[in-house]
């Protein structure tokens, strides 16, 4: 299949799992968390590590997010396991992403930073979290977290990646 039509149905394929896991939250938590968790093992062992330090690390921001009183989640827990499962599947498709697409890391970390707190926004919309500050200042600390985390993400990455893409 050619790069291009895989980068397309890679992020098609995570919008649907976006949306379905922001609509139901805890009904569908073991779904979630198994098909983040199967996305995860589909990676190259290379490629896993790099997912499971940027999931780990937007769990920490998120955490950082809600202990200082930005955002809550509506779920159970502090940090619930959907926003978890999210995480994981996030990061399986941004590794996958960053080592399939020509696009620099840079212009990555751009797209992470502007489309993340973008994500964020519309999942208050649907009820997933509530914005405890007003809306201006939750999206300005969101850019400032998302693009902390793409960059150290990218960052880590650097040219390493192109070793273990074929």
């Amino acid at each position: 299949m050619n790069r291009h039509v895989q980068v397309f149905v890679l992020a098609i394929a995570f919008d649907l799992y976006w949306t379905l896991v922001v609509l139901f939250r805890e009904r569908g938590v073991l779904l979630w968390s198994t098909l983040a968790i199967l996305a995860c093992l589909m990676l190259k062992p290379a490629q896993r590590v790099y997912a499971l330090v940027l999931a780990v690390s937007g769990g920490f921001i998120d955490a950082i997010w809600a202990f200082t009183g930005l955002i809550r989640f509506n779920g159970e827990g502090f940090l619930p396991l959907w926003m978890m499962a999210l995480w994981l599947m996030f990061a399986c498709v941004w590794t996958r992403l960053a080592y399939t697409t020509a696009l620099p890391g840079w212009m990555l970390a751009l797209l992470g930073t502007l489309g993340g707190p973008l994500a964020y926004w519309i999942g208050e919309r649907l009820g997933a979290i509530v914005f405890l500050e007003p809306t201006f200042i939750v999206l300005s600390w969101l850019m400032l977290g998302w693009l902390v985390v793409m960059l150290f993400f990218h960052f880590l990455m650097g040219r390493r990646k192109w070793d273990t893409l074929y």
